[in-house]
């Protein structure tokens, strides 16, 4: 894959959509492209997260101890980790060879202190998601406190 198609398939992908292409492109140039074979670990369970990863062409699987999911191409492994400190839930596997992009926290941070217009955005959208999650522990708070 060229810099030009990885910068369409990030622009499909939230939060990168809400970057300009001039962003993208310094992201997906700046960023850390990797061929990777059937069964190698991207990370494990616990591990420090600093950044994401975008699936570009393959499939990874996603295991925690609550089961398995697929990551196919466009899906973004660990967004939290490109504004914030966590470890990672899952851990993740090559299904069969594939193409991912590692974006490091503190690249992306880089970029959107050069765009930010496009910081602005992501920091809204992170912020209604994070609102959308405590509505719903607050929704099972509630159910489990009248039980």
């Amino acid at each position: 894959m060229s810099l030009e198609s990885d910068v369409k398939r990030m622009a499909g992908t939230p939060p990168f959509h809400l970057l300009p292409r001039e962003a993208l492109q310094l992201l997906a140039f700046s960023c850390e492209k990797r061929g990777c074979k059937t069964g190698q670990t991207l990370f494990s369970e616990g591990d420090e997260a600093d950044g994401a990863w975008l699936v570009l062409e393959g499939e990874i699987v996603l295991t925690t101890k609550d089961g398995e999911r697929r990551a196919g191409p466009g899906a973004l492994i660990g967004e939290t980790a490109l504004i914030a400190e966590v470890s990672r839930r899952a851990t993740a596997k090559v299904a069969g060879d594939a193409s991912v992009l590692k974006i490091p926290r503190a690249t992306f941070r880089r970029v959107l202190g050069e765009f930010p217009d496009a910081a602005v955005k992501v920091r809204a959208l992170a912020a209604a998601r994070m609102g959308k999650l405590l509505g719903a522990l607050e929704a099972v708070r509630v159910r489990e406190f009248e039980r």
